[in-house]
């Protein structure tokens, strides 16, 4: 028989998996820690689950913490910025210094930014965050601004925190805007129950595989 995949959802077993998999390590967790115990270390365990899948996504690149350098920087005078979630791929160049997970890198041997924080009441401040990482470091750099990534585990409403009229954009989770940063709000939190906002989990997936690249080899 032969298949043809034009008009499946190929992305929904993957969908399905990655919130199961959160659902299921949550109840697991519930046999230490109950409802209403400490939901700020429920939220940190959730936000370790989400991480622990972005790093099989992006394959043999690595998400660490730490700045970027360069001489263009260093004749700015301005300040470091300090970055969780630092996409750096070794097979591009090397670092300028690596300790553990701290990394201080130059911006063009990394292929792009993913910030995740387990929730954030000032989405304004989120964004004007990473526009100002895409401008101090990437903005001249071949880069795309949809690498430049934002994920919120979870809000009490992601479906209403995610839509946007703005400079023509309607969603939060648009990662093919053109100038735009895109954050993913994935799941809605109410009592400690955990339901997942299917349209920002698709698009983070699909933005991590598309705009997780380098273009051009800079060491020739």
């Amino acid at each position: 028989m032969k298949q043809d995949y034009n008009d499946e959802d190929i992305l929904k077993h993957a969908r399905e998996s990655f919130s199961e998999t959160i659902e299921l390590k949550i109840k697991q967790l519930r046999k230490y820690i109950k409802k209403g115990g400490n939901p700020a270390l429920t939220g940190d365990y959730i936000e370790s689950l989400v991480r622990g899948f972005i790093k099989k996504w992006i394959g043999h690149r690595l998400i660490l913490h730490g700045s970027f350098y360069s001489s263009e920087f260093e004749n700015s005078n301005e300040n470091p910025l300090q970055i969780d979630g630092i996409i750096y791929d070794p097979t591009i160049g090397p670092t300028i210094h690596q300790e553990e997970d701290f990394i201080l890198v130059h911006p063009l041997f990394c292929t792009g930014i993913i910030e995740i924080k387990t929730s954030e009441n000032n989405i304004k401040s989120f964004e004007n965050r990473l526009k100002k990482i895409y401008d101090l470091y990437f903005r001249h750099y071949m880069f795309l601004t949809s690498q430049i990534m934002g994920v919120i585990i979870t809000d009490s409403d992601p479906e209403k925190k995610s839509k946007l009229s703005e400079n023509g954009i309607k969603h939060l989770y648009n990662y093919k805007f053109g100038g735009w940063c895109p954050i993913f709000i994935l799941f809605k939190e109410k009592a400690e129950e955990y339901e997942p906002f299917y349209p920002a989990i698709d698009a983070m997936i699909r933005s991590i595989y598309k705009n997780n690249k380098s273009y051009h080899n800079y060491l020739d």
